[in-house]
């Protein structure tokens, strides 16, 4: 039987059958349950990638809609920001005007010799300005006497004082305005510090 001639496909099936051969018992398996077992392993590979897939997707997934609604957010913000101060270039050159006429009113309350009905004129007319623009969201900062805020107030000296607490607002040099809360324009200070021994 040793010198049994194989056909060339006999050959090829004996030398496959006789490569077969179980790495635990060392006994040779059928080709069926060796396809079996790989197709099994290679299955549960699979399972186990995709399962991992289908994670990273749901990951990616629930970051993207974080990320849609950060940005949805922030364009509601922007929209509102836009509308809230969309007048915020016109109330800043308006505020010369205001600046002018407090000057104005401050001259004619000194000034023995000016005309009554034109100063109350005036201080009408800069009431009704102020009026305005409070109705539009601005208000005016006139902080004297009150503490430093350095948010609010912009200090241009300091002085000593024994008639105010230390770091309070003694003078006012230039008023500030907020619009909508943002201040616009720091008001213009003089803060008092304490008196040196």
């Amino acid at each position: 039987m040793a010198d049994e001639k194989l056909s060339p496909e006999q050959g090829a099936v004996k030398d496959v059958s006789d490569g077969i051969v179980s790495e635990e018992s060392g006994a040779p398996e059928t080709v069926k349950e060796q396809v079996t077992d790989w197709f099994k392993s290679v299955v549960s590979e699979d399972a186990v990638s995709l399962d991992t897939q289908v994670e990273e997707l749901r990951e990616t997934l629930i970051r993207t809609q974080a990320d849609l609604q950060n940005v949805r957010r922030r364009s509601e913000r922007d929209v509102e920001n836009a509308h809230k101060y969309a007048i915020e270039k016109f109330v800043k050159d308006l505020l010369g005007v205001l600046d002018s006429m407090d000057r104005a009113l401050e001259l004619a309350e000194a000034a023995e010799s000016f005309d009554p009905a034109m100063l109350e004129g005036t201080q009408m007319t800069h009431k009704l300005l102020l009026d305005t623009a409070a109705k539009h969201g601005v208000e005016s900062l006139n902080p004297l006497g009150e503490l430093f805020d350095p948010k609010e107030h912009q200090a241009m000296s300091l002085v000593e004082s024994a008639e105010y607490e230390a770091n309070t607002v003694m003078a006012v040099m230039q008023k500030g305005y907020k619009l909508e809360g943002r201040v616009i324009r720091a008001a213009m200070v003089v803060v008092t510090k304490a008196v040196s021994d």
